[in-house]
């Protein structure tokens, strides 16, 4: 099961979804890119799970990415 963490100003949100040949599954991937490619168009921060570690990720979606992070940008005044 894969999933994204999205923090925000309610805490933080949980989108999960697994690599499958049903539709219901390709829907949930869909919708997990759809949600990184919108929060890098937000400016949000995007890091990927990569050996145990998060790093900073600007690639191409990969559903089959253990998580994702994001961090929207934070607001100074």
């Amino acid at each position: 099961m894969s999933r994204i963490i999205v923090a925000n100003r309610r805490g933080h949100q949980v989108f999960e979804w697994e690599v499958a040949e049903t539709e219901e599954a390709r829907a949930l991937v869909e919708e997990a890119e759809r949600i990184v490619r919108e929060a890098r168009l937000q400016g949000c921060a995007v890091s990927k799970k990569v050996g145990g570690r998060h790093v900073i990720d600007d690639g191409p979606f990969d559903p089959r990415a253990e998580e994702y992070q994001i961090i929207a940008p934070i607001a100074g005044g």
